[in-house]
């Protein structure tokens, strides 16, 4: 999968609630459809772009159709993305309190602006 495709596919609000209802395991289809007030076939579309971008796949048992995440497709998404992330989200907190520690600079002023209102 490229990272293209699986972006494109979870740009959709509705498509990263389903991967979010995935979060916590396998679900049916009608687990899923249940959680969205589109018609079947608006929520099935959204499940066939996930599949086709190697986000989710799918188990049949009987007559039911269960989803789940593919999680090494989601890998390849975290993987091109952590170069652009610090390591640990401690780092984050850290870098932002150096920050907030900074002197404050003082508001520059124009040297000249003094002169021009006295002429």
């Amino acid at each position: 999968m490229r990272v293209e495709e699986i972006a494109k596919a979870l740009g959709d609000e509705s498509r990263r609630k389903i991967v979010e209802l995935l979060q916590s395991g396998e679900l049916p289809a009608t687990a899923i459809f249940e959680q969205f007030s589109f018609a079947a076939p608006t929520i099935s579309r959204h499940l066939s772009v996930l599949k086709e971008a190697g986000i989710v796949s799918t188990r049949r048992n009987g007559v039911f159709i269960f989803y789940s995440i593919e999680k090494a497709t989601l890998q390849i998404l975290s993987n091109w993305l952590s170069p652009f992330l610090p390591e640990k989200p401690e780092k984050i907190k850290s870098v932002l309190k150096e920050k907030s520690n900074l002197p404050k600079q003082q508001d520059f002023q124009n040297p000249f602006d003094k002169f021009q209102s006295e002429f």
